[in-house]
């Protein structure tokens, strides 16, 4: 019986198989092949064998054991989930439950200068160029003064790939930078200054006058953080503590052809 009934599952993994053969593996994947009655060793054989994209944080991890999803399956899942890079690029914060959370690019609203001025007076001075955000206050709100993150680099695709998944799909617009880039030092974090009457956030990207012009940040507002390697293409920022306000992380290295750095990775310190 116990022969036959081995070998009913065997058939149903192999119909299974072919069935998503193209398919990723996912937390959903796992759980049907639990509610099929796949054994542990026929998920893990599945898992080793399949290109995956593991959700591991702890709500996530939670519902598989919720599911009946066995402690060896999840550590699996934990140890693969270092490979979803493509799609866990980006800045992460961790909150006061322990959870990650992906800071979210916001999009510049405007430019602005003091170019009229700078013409009164006859190039004495530099027109500052300034990049404007929306609202007073960042969505990505985080209450502690000394946060760590996590940026998470995809070293695997190279420039020419990288362009084409800019183009292909919206992942690869939002995730760019991080493709490009290989190492938290090719970011700035600097404090923004509120504008509450206009109700923006503003930092100064670049300064001219008639003799000279420069573009950037200026070095002498970027914020120090540490930098600490957990993998290769991961790492630990942590800056020195901060006052509460307005914050961001902005891209200063080099910006592809057909791209324009227009979004920042902002945050709120309260």
């Amino acid at each position: 019986m116990k022969f036959i009934k081995k070998f009913v599952l065997t058939l149903t993994l192999s119909a299974f198989t072919f069935g998503i053969a193209q398919e990723t593996i996912t937390n959903e994947s796992v759980i049907q092949m639990v509610e099929l009655g796949f054994d542990d060793y026929m998920i893990i054989d599945k898992i080793n064998t399949s290109d995956v994209k593991f959700d591991a944080s702890i709500t996530a991890l939670g519902q598989m054991k919720n599911a009946g999803v066995s402690s060896e399956v999840l550590s699996l899942i934990m140890d693969k989930s270092k490979q979803n890079t493509m799609s866990k690029t980006g800045i992460y914060f961790t909150d006061a439950s322990g959870e990650d959370k992906l800071v979210q690019p916001s999009v510049f609203s405007g430019a602005n200068s003091n170019q009229v001025a700078q013409k009164l007076v006859s190039g004495l001075i530099n027109a500052k160029q300034k990049a404007q955000l929306p609202k007073t206050q960042s969505n990505n709100v985080i209450r502690q003064s000394q946060p760590e993150f996590t940026f998470i680099f995809d070293p695997s695709v190279t420039q020419v790939d990288n362009m084409q998944n800019n183009q292909g799909s919206d992942a690869g617009i939002f995730n760019w930078w991080f493709r490009m880039a290989s190492n938290p030092n090719e970011f700035v974090l600097v404090k923004l200054t509120v504008k509450e009457k206009k109700n923006l956030r503003e930092v100064i990207t670049g300064k001219s006058s008639w003799i000279t012009s420069s573009s950037g940040i200026d070095p002498k507002y970027a914020l120090n953080f540490a930098i600490e390697e957990i993998e290769g293409n991961k790492f630990k920022v942590t800056p020195d503590s901060l006052e509460p306000g307005e914050y961001c992380f902005i891209y200063q290295g080099q910006v592809p052809q057909g791209r324009e750095n227009q979004s920042v990775f902002d945050f709120s310190i309260q």
